[in-house]
């Protein structure tokens, strides 16, 4: 969906900041480097370990187990929610963190209105306690 304006030039739409490869945990020394000495942020949703990293930008993490959902659509749909509430908070652009996100059993039975609101207030903590 590209516009155009004066002159016959066509205009691209913003992009969306994406979440790719860059942006995720995917080593177990990763996730141990996190797990050794994190800030702890947690609520009945959630337990967010967080740790600054040397990277450019900060990386998402998630252990989701079958203790929280035994479905894998229930897990999976936990996962998308924390993704794109990671992906949609402009704090970690600038912030070079670590982030394991944990959820809680409870996380199964909330909607997705819910877990964005804890998340949300997970991110004001972390941003309030790395700024700068």
């Amino acid at each position: 969906m590209s516009g155009t304006v004066a002159g016959g030039c066509t205009t691209k739409p913003p992009r969306k900041t994406a979440f790719t490869g860059k942006h995720k945990l995917t080593k177990g020394i990763e996730f141990k480097r996190v797990f050794k000495k994190p800030f702890v942020s947690t609520d009945p949703c959630f337990k967010v370990l967080v740790r600054p990293n040397h990277e450019s930008n900060s990386r998402l993490g998630m252990a989701v187990s079958r203790q929280v959902d035994k479905k894998a659509v229930g897990r999976n749909r936990i996962k998308r929610v924390v993704r794109e509430s990671f992906r949609h908070h402009n704090f970690f652009q600038k912030a070079c963190l670590d982030i394991v996100i944990l959820p809680r059993r409870e996380t199964a039975m909330m909607s997705n209105q819910q877990l964005f609101q804890s998340l949300l207030g997970h991110w004001s903590r972390l941003e309030k306690r790395f700024e700068g």
